[in-house]
């Protein structure tokens, strides 16, 4: 039924009217899933057949005619049958003045009336046609708009994806403009963070840090490098260290460094308008600490 392509032209006639076998209808669905030029066919094909179901009227014959037909039906001679090898024809009894002003009807046997009504012949022969044809054309419809109905489905399903995947996109855009505008506001604080230096020791210029923050936007940038490992269940925490007098230091971030000792700490959620004296970073366990343990291992102001 179904060619390299596309379905046979006959085959799509078929399909309109649903009278294909089910396991051609299953596969003609599944194709007209994937074919736009089948699925244009077809809606064409249903159209002409919805405009042919609607461009013949079905008319109710008058009561007139039944009434004559059912007074001609009580005289006609019947077959009564006596016996199974013998009828005998019976007449019915009804006035012969009534007989005789109505149409005569040739026996049951007969193939043919003798009432003159050829204009009411093809419309007791196109009606039950025509009504067919209308429930198919209606169930071919029905089809068409489940088919219809799952392709709406699948094509919200893709919009919703494409639609988050612009949202993230919107987002990191959001977040590469703060970064850039963090690095580059001319108020930024910027610190440099060195091993704290003990009294007589050799100074130490490894592992080291450097941030920059911006209080009005509470934005801060940390990048630090050649840091030590870390033992298990250890991480690093920076502190932003209050400028104003008995302010306890807020944590900025957690932090691990890379094979290289590299690391960073980018947008923390900071509180806005703190003014820093400097930063701090310390050795917690992991999940962090809402106070710095000591000893402080980087140090900045």
């Amino acid at each position: 039924m179904i060619s390299t392509d596309h379905i046979q032209p006959d085959d799509l006639y078929l399909f309109a009217l649903q009278l294909l076998p089910e396991a051609e209808m299953r596969a003609a669905i599944q194709h007209l899933k994937q074919c736009t030029i089948c699925r244009t066919q077809v809606a064409e094909i249903q159209g002409d057949l919805a405009m042919y179901a609607c461009s013949t009227e079905i008319k109710t014959p008058p009561p007139e005619s039944r009434e004559r037909f059912l007074r001609q039906v009580e005289i006609e001679k019947k077959l009564v049958p006596i016996d199974r090898k013998e009828p005998v024809a019976v007449k019915e009894s009804a006035p012969r003045t009534e007989a005789a002003a109505e149409p005569m009807l040739t026996p049951r046997n007969s193939r043919m009336f003798q009432m003159d009504l050829p204009e009411e012949r093809p419309k007791r022969r196109i009606a039950p046609f025509m009504a067919w044809t209308g429930w198919a054309v209606a169930a071919s419809a029905a089809v068409f708009a489940g088919m219809q109905y799952q392709q709406r489905i699948a094509d919200e399903h893709s919009i919703e994806v494409e639609s988050a995947k612009v949202s993230d996109i919107t987002a990191q855009t959001a977040q590469a403009k703060k970064l850039m505008q963090t690095l580059t506001d001319a108020n930024a604080m910027q610190v440099s963070l060195h091993v704290p230096l003990t009294p007589g020791a050799t100074p130490k210029l490894d592992p080291e840090a450097h941030a920059t923050y911006v209080p009005g936007r509470g934005s801060l940038v940390f990048v630090a490098s050649h840091l030590d490992p870390l033992p298990p269940s250890k991480t690093y925490e920076l502190w932003l260290l209050p400028s104003e007098p008995g302010k306890a230091p807020i944590p900025a971030g957690l932090f691990k460094p890379d094979a290289n000792g590299n690391a960073m700490v980018v947008m923390p959620p900071l509180p806005k308008e703190v003014a820093a004296k400097g930063f701090g970073v310390t050795v917690e366990a992991d999940g962090g600490s809402q106070t710095p343990t000591a000893p402080i291992v980087l140090a900045g102001m």
